[in-house]
């Protein structure tokens, strides 16, 4: 679960992931099709988060820390 440590209002957050792509060139090198890679990881973690309102770094909090 993410939290923002400055309001528990705040419960949108952000994150930027990088995606693969392969990308069908013509010869000038102009882009002329793109395609999604498939089974590719998604470069992006989650302690990279921030809160959307106040912009804070995200808490990860674990089931077993919900009650503290």
């Amino acid at each position: 679960m993410l939290r923002c440590p400055n309001n528990s209002k705040h419960d949108t957050f952000i994150m930027t992931a990088y995606v693969p792509e392969t990308w069908i060139l013509n010869s000038d090198g102009d882009c002329e099709e793109i395609m999604e890679g498939s089974g590719c990881p998604i470069d992006s973690t989650l302690t990279n988060a921030r809160c959307q309102e106040c912009d804070a770094p995200v808490e990860i909090v674990y089931e077993e820390d919900e009650n503290v």
